[in-house]
């Protein structure tokens, strides 16, 4: 879906340095900014998923390459909270 928005010069600017050192497009970087924001909503997400994320356990981005298996990520509980 197509959105247009008008961003001040110093923040599109910000935008173009933050995609070129990361090699993302803008539009990446735009959901990301935008996920994070409605993840400090918390009527937007699944309370499970918000204390996987205080506990470090959920990757910032998950992509079809960075998800992990429920075995793998019950090893990383295990191993970060072990007994």
């Amino acid at each position: 879906m197509a959105v247009s928005a008008r961003l001040r010069r110093d923040i599109h600017a910000k935008l173009i340095r933050f995609c070129s050192s990361r090699g993302i497009s803008k539009t990446e970087a735009i959901e990301r900014g935008l996920e994070l924001l409605l993840e400090q909503d918390p009527s937007q997400a699944h309370p499970a998923y918000l204390a996987f994320r205080r506990l470090k356990l959920v990757p910032e981005r998950a992509t079809p390459a960075g998800r992990r298996s429920s075995d793998a990520m019950r090893a990383v509980i295990r191993a970060k909270y072990p007994g």
